[in-house]
């Protein structure tokens, strides 16, 4: 059982015939050939545990975070953060997943940006969760990553050509574990939990998230975020 809401570093993933665990890291070094040459099949095997795997640790982490935000221990980790520096570190991240599905993605990104003050992993986190979803549900077209300045506010927007959001799901694809109920949702699996995780992330840091839709014309997701957040508490 676990005794806290502590991260994840590493995830051990049962393997059919072995009597114990085999670890994501210890997938990789196997996959690279640091113990020994391995087969095709062998290699096959490895990329699905270390696919597996990854999926896994991040579902972990992800039910921790709310377990943090419910017993009222999730916080923020204030600093002086380039909000450049978040786009192109989501844009690295997700560039091989939308080049999977041949998808274009871009960023475009006001020059001189000020530096702002906030949780710059946790803000990093936001904008690769909506990210991911947009290159998850978006099947041909493009996803654009935007940010700039004014009044003391970072707007963040992330617009795709996907399949676009009923307005009736709008509002509440930010509650948790609440999902679109079509089959494309469901084929393309989630939890439900990472929008609301963003929510709660943006809010305390004092901004907003929101939504903008239209079906069959893609999705933007928008947040505004001060320059300079003070921390607060997280609402449960």
């Amino acid at each position: 059982m676990l005794s806290g809401p502590e991260r994840f570093d590493a995830c051990q993933v049962a393997t059919p015939g072995s009597r114990r665990g085999t670890s994501v890291p210890d997938a990789e070094l196997m996959q690279e050939g640091f113990y020994e040459p391995q087969g095709p099949k062998s290699l096959a095997a490895l990329t699905r545990i270390r696919s597996n795997g990854k999926h896994l640790l991040g579902l972990i982490n992800t039910v921790l975070d709310i377990a943090k935000i419910e017993s009222g221990q999730f916080n923020l980790n204030l600093g002086e953060y380039a909000l450049e520096n978040v786009v192109e570190t989501v844009r690295a991240a997700t560039e091989a997943l939308a080049e999977s599905k041949k998808l274009g993605l871009t960023t475009e990104v006001v020059k001189s940006l000020p530096i702002g003050l906030g949780d710059e992993q946790r803000l990093t986190q936001v904008l690769l969760n909506l990210v991911g979803n947009a290159i998850k549900f978006t099947d041909a077209g493009a996803v654009r990553i935007t940010a700039t300045a004014s009044n003391g506010q970072f707007t963040l927007s992330v617009i795709d050509t996907g399949p676009g959001i009923p307005q009736e799901h709008q509002a509440r694809i930010f509650e948790q574990f609440h999902q679109v109920d079509s089959s494309n949702t469901k084929a393309k699996g989630g939890t439900g939990l990472g929008l609301a995780i963003a929510k709660q992330i943006v809010e305390m840091h004092g901004g907003h998230i929101w939504v903008e839709s239209t079906l069959g014309k893609g999705a933007t997701f928008q947040m505004e975020l001060p320059i300079h957040a003070e921390n607060r508490k997280a609402m449960a």
